[in-house]
């Protein structure tokens, strides 16, 4: 599993020759720039059993993930500097790389911010600069031929949409909708009440039916903080409960 470490300081699109930005969309901000530096920047790998939430389809080589969610709205009142991290990805379940993209979500000194980024583990996160609101629509969708990757992050309601390509060699051995405690889970998970995953799909299939779906959640010590339902298809629920 891959083990990172914090991350202080970003390049733009200096990460490696490997990553290039391929297409925006419609929407504004036609160009992937880093946000300021005024929040925490995280890797969004997995380095404990307890830090990811939610699902990953094991028992195949896994090519496309894609899903959708509503981004909910952050309680800053009991956590008022805290963070978590919904995602979709391939790999990271039990390799050491991981193709995904989402968003964190920040509470700043009581102030939610939401933050967009692509990342190819061990690569660092490239942050962009793209709105995202509380009770928006996302997509995001992971997929490879070959050795390329496509990833893809929308935001339907702010009306802009991110595209980015990278080559590589990675194994495929996983895919996951996931809500990731950050910061090596050590500062509180912001509540977020909950996330429902949607429309979820794995090599064209169900979530539920494209692999074995594998529920972990994230705990602290032997508190649990966020419990999934049962996947019913290609969604389930994520549920906060503890910081």
């Amino acid at each position: 599993m891959a083990i990172p470490g914090y991350r202080t300081g970003l390049s733009g699109l200096a990460v490696g020759s490997s990553l290039l930005l391929a297409a925006t969309l419609a929407g504004p901000a036609a160009a992937a720039t880093t946000t300021p530096a005024s929040f925490p920047h995280y890797n969004h790998a997995r380095h404990s059993d307890q830090i990811w939430g939610g699902y990953a389809d094991t028992g195949g080589t896994f090519t496309s993930i894609s899903g959708a969610w509503t981004v909910p709205s952050l309680d800053c009142s009991a956590t008022p500097n805290s963070s978590v991290s919904p995602w979709i990805g391939i790999d990271g379940w039990s390799s050491d790389t991981v193709e995904q993209i989402g968003f964190d979500q920040d509470c700043e000194n009581g102030v939610a911010g939401y933050y967009p980024w692509v990342e190819m583990y061990p690569a660092d996160s490239i942050y962009f600069t793209e709105t995202i609101k509380a009770g928006d629509h996302v997509t995001a969708s992971v997929s490879v031929s070959g050795t390329s990757f496509t990833l893809v992050e929308k935001d339907t309601t702010q009306g802009w949409s991110k595209t980015y390509h990278k080559t590589g060699s990675d194994e495929l051995s996983s895919a996951e909708a996931i809500v990731e405690d950050l910061g090596d889970g050590i500062q509180p998970v912001a509540d977020f009440g909950s996330i429902t995953f949607t429309n979820l799909t794995v090599n064209g299939s169900s979530f539920a039916s494209a692999g074995t779906p594998n529920s972990t959640d994230i705990e602290r010590g032997s508190t649990l903080l966020t419990k999934n339902s049962s996947v019913s298809g290609s969604t389930f629920k994520l549920s906060w409960l503890h910081a």
